[in-house]
């Protein structure tokens, strides 16, 4: 079971935390200006550093295909990292699903954490544990000034990221709330944007919602923030999607039917298209009376993520093919049969 299969309470609404903690070793310049030389010194330090944890080292220069697939597929590398001939590496946590560590990426040591739900505390003790790791066992670069430094002047500080992956379409649909929650992101020193962006797409109902400030806050004021944003973004999205189910019951209702049979029916779905009809499904799942879908929150979830975190959809990015569209379908049917491989 893959780490963001796990149910929480607040998984209809939040569906994956994640938590970033940056690191780099003293007397290094960043990845971006070593040559292999220092790539090649750097990783065995981190490794030799990491020897009495569970991690298990894997070079990003030597996976094949399908170990690539299941790295991308479990969020823990993007496509630019994974086919990265540059020296390279991640650890894994043999332990813990939701856990790995990128060596020479944009830092020297990239820590994430992920959880299913919103609970950022857990997550971030889960990242903090193997900073600490690092931080006794080499010599980690550190300002008493600025404190940990990073190669992007945006994290220093804490060099501590959270995020959260939302799934809003209640607030998407509902004037000015949007507008609403972004204000109060503002005063917390976050952001929200949209996953996907670009010409003709309207809506496709996910956020991230990450931290901006690093800098002159502590780990727990990060935290702490990061709770207060998240209950407003979860109260408001819920109060909207009640909101809307109230005043268009029947359209929601219409919808939402229409929607299932497209997805447990279609021969040919491209992914906004199916992040949208799921839209519909959040808004209706819990509400409709006498489902007769028999669809529940971890199929829904469970159906997002695939279809954001589609390896093939990495293949001639931005393309649409009728094989693509095809596979896509398919895959959607037998989850929705409870047919799939997981």
């Amino acid at each position: 079971m893959a780490w963001y299969e796990r149910q929480t309470d607040d998984t209809d609404v939040v569906l994956a935390t994640r938590v970033t903690v940056s690191r780099n070793v003293k007397g290094f310049s960043f990845p971006v200006k070593m040559n292999d030389g220092e790539k090649e010194n750097v990783m065995g330090m981190i490794r030799q550093a990491a020897g009495g944890s569970d991690l298990t080292f894997i070079r990003t220069d030597e996976t094949d295909d399908n170990a690539k697939k299941d790295l991308y597929e479990k969020y823990f590398v993007d496509k630019r990292f994974a086919d990265s001939n540059d020296k390279k590496g991640i650890l894994i946590s043999g332990k813990d699903d939701g856990l790995c560590v990128l060596i020479n990426d944009d830092d020297h040591i990239k820590i994430n954490a992920f959880s299913s739900g919103g609970n950022v505390r857990e997550t971030f003790k889960r990242a903090d544990d193997v900073a600490q790791i690092f931080e006794k066992n080499m010599d980690i670069a550190f300002s008493d000034k600025f404190g940990f430094l990073t190669s992007d002047i945006r994290n220093i500080g804490t060099a501590l990221k959270v995020s959260f992956l939302i799934a809003a379409p209640g607030v998407e649909m509902t004037n000015n709330a949007f507008a609403v929650i972004s204000e109060r992101a503002d005063k917390y020193d976050w952001q929200i944007t949209p996953v996907i962006t670009g010409a003709g797409i309207k809506q496709n109902g996910l956020y991230i919602m990450t931290n901006i400030a690093t800098l002159g806050v502590t780990e727990l004021e990060v935290l702490k923030r990061a709770e207060s944003i998240l209950k407003d973004m979860v109260t408001l999205e819920r109060s909207c999607r009640d909101a809307i189910f109230k005043k268009k019951k029947l359209i929601v209702e219409d919808q939402y039917y229409r929607s299932y049979a497209v997805l447990r029916h279609a021969r040919l779905m491209e992914s906004t298209d199916a992040l949208n009809f799921l839209n519909w499904l959040r808004l209706g799942l819990g509400r409709v009376e006498n489902d007769e879908t028999g669809i529940d929150w971890k199929t829904v979830n469970y159906l997002t993520h695939r279809i954001r975190r589609d390896y093939s959809d990495t293949e001639d990015k931005g393309m649409r093919t009728p094989g693509k569209a095809q596979n896509r379908a398919t895959k959607i049917r037998e989850i929705l049969k409870g047919d799939d491989e997981r």
